[in-house]
């Protein structure tokens, strides 16, 4: 009794569906070529499986006889339909619903005669080889126009099951296009064409993803002689394009181990190209490339020595405050009568307070969960080789709550690069703070950065300065000195961008002295 009732409401819901629908029939042109595809939009089916479209030719009857192309539209409301092409003439594009002859809506359109009978679907791509870093770029032509037309990439040779499809797109209605693929890996492959979401090939081609016979692997840098610290730009060309290609600055003598070296950068799969590395001290190197494990170059070179240069903006012994800082929020700052000895008079790693000497103190201002000071001291525009910031900062309870830094100019746009030692801890339950060459730092606590991703960059600082300290030698009493170089800084999440000048001091509290730019 129930199945009774239930298919009686169906049938009800049917037979209101199919008089309230107003079917709807367009097509993407009016006048046709006769080896263009026919496009069907159509919209507010009554939903059955059995809704269907005839194409007859303009004035015949609704009969089964007259149909000179038909589709179901699967059950689907709104949808298209692409048909082959048909010979010149006029035609009506016709809807019905389940497996009727009952007309809902209608379109006519001309086809005329095209003479150019050698136009056909074609896809390929734009080169017949490619590295294993390059894109594939694949070109259609003549393809139906439905929406899910699609393109696949095989191993050449391969059967057209979805199996073995190794990359796709969907040309989304597009007739002629382009579609860009993912780099390959080395290997065969066809590019395959077909139309409304099946595997009966329409069109294909074939490519390869190869390493090319290549000349004589070189490397160079675009200098004879470099500064310390200078960046070292290096030329490569006719790497492997493997993926495991490497090229490294070591110390001369040191094996060929990558942890040997003072950095190294993959190649990424490129054959020629040109890639970086951070500066270094004075002393004697070599440039080496690898494939893999195995040493294929080596070149020397030498970072002459030069007289370094330091400026030192403030040591606050003026008595005054310097114009040149500027308090955008927070309390007003305030010179204090003790400070650090300055690192050219004889700087300790950790330096006592001494009376009469200055420092200047910036205030958090610490509410809701967030500091909003705000202070900022005006370095001009110096010299890009002074990449080293140098400042004292007192260290201990006070100094908890704030970040300090930079603003510089880089070649990829203005950044901001701040250091906080909230990335350097919190102390875990049971460990003890490690004394390394940087001050305190955490096990497990240098990260993560902050993204790289624009105009600001966090980095943990240079040692934990307040979780600690106060108790390391009478930390809330001691100064520390930090010299941090900017542009290593800034390269570790943007390795590719340069250093072009750094313009600001920025910080949100805390106690500083001797603040100075220096090249090396």
């Amino acid at each position: 009794m129930i199945k009774k009732v239930v298919s009686i409401i169906f049938f009800i819901v049917s037979v209101l569906s199919s008089a309230n629908a107003t079917a709807t029939i367009d097509t993407n042109k009016d006048i046709y070529q006769s080896n263009e595809h026919i496009i069907v939009n159509f919209d507010n089916m009554l939903g059955d499986e059995q809704d269907w479209i005839g194409i007859y030719p303009t004035g015949s009857t609704n009969d089964w006889e007259n149909v000179v192309k038909w589709a179901w539209t699967g059950g689907q409301i709104s949808g298209t339909k692409s048909f082959t092409p048909l010979p010149a003439g006029t035609y009506d594009i016709r809807i019905f619903f389940q497996n009727s002859f009952d007309l809902e809506a209608s379109k006519q359109i001309v086809v005329e005669e095209n003479n150019d009978t050698n136009i056909t679907t074609s896809v390929a791509t734009t080169k017949t080889s490619y590295l294993p870093n390059e894109e594939i770029v694949v070109n259609f032509d003549n393809m139906s126009g439905a929406n899910d037309d699609w393109i696949g990439i095989y191993p050449k040779g391969s059967s057209n099951d979805w199996d073995n499809v190794v990359a796709w797109e969907w040309t989304e209605g597009n007739i002629s296009g382009t579609k860009t693929f993912a780099p390959l890996p080395v290997g065969e492959y066809d590019v395959r064409a077909f139309f409304q979401n099946s595997f009966n090939l329409e069109a294909n081609s074939s490519f390869v993803v190869e390493i090319p016979v290549s000349g004589e692997l070189n490397i160079s840098l675009e200098k004879d002689n470099y500064e310390p610290f200078e960046l070292l730009h290096v030329n490569f060309a006719n790497m492997s394009g493997q993926a495991t290609d490497w090229i490294g600055i070591f110390p001369v003598g040191a094996d060929n181990e990558k942890e040997s070296a003072i950095e190294w950068r993959d190649t990424n799969s490129t054959v020629t190209g040109q890639t970086s590395f951070n500066g270094v001290e004075a002393g004697d190197y070599e440039l080496r490339a690898y494939f893999d494990t195995e040493l294929k170059e080596t070149v020397p070179f030498t970072i002459v020595p030069t007289e370094p240069v330091r400026v030192i903006y403030d040591d606050f012994e003026s008595g005054t405050i310097d114009p040149r800082w500027v308090r955008v929020s927070g309390r007003e700052m305030k010179l204090l009568n003790v400070g650090a000895i300055d690192l050219a008079v004889g700087h300790k790693e950790r330096q006592e307070w001494v009376n009469g000497e200055h420092s200047l103190r910036t205030y958090a201002d610490y509410h809701g969960g967030l500091n909003y000071a705000g202070y900022y001291y005006n370095f001009g525009n110096p010299d890009k080789k002074l990449k080293f910031l140098e400042l004292d900062m007192k260290i201990g309870v006070s100094s908890h709550v704030f970040a300090f830094g930079v603003k510089a100019n880089t070649k990829f746009g203005e950044r901001r690069i701040e250091f906080a030692s909230w990335l350097n801890h919190t102390l875990p339950s049971g460990k003890q703070i490690i004394r390394g060459p940087y001050g305190n730092v955490l096990p497990g606590h240098r990260g993560p950065f902050v993204s790289a991703n624009g105009y600001l960059q966090t980095h943990p600082a240079p040692s934990d300065y307040y979780v600690g300290t106060s108790s390391i030698g009478g930390g809330s009493h001691m100064f520390i000195h930090y010299k941090i170089n900017i542009e290593k800084e800034l390269r570790l999440l943007e390795p590719d961008n340069e250093l072009l000048g750094i313009t600001l001091f920025t910080t949100s509290g805390g106690d500083y002295d001797n603040l100075a730019l220096s090249s090396q």
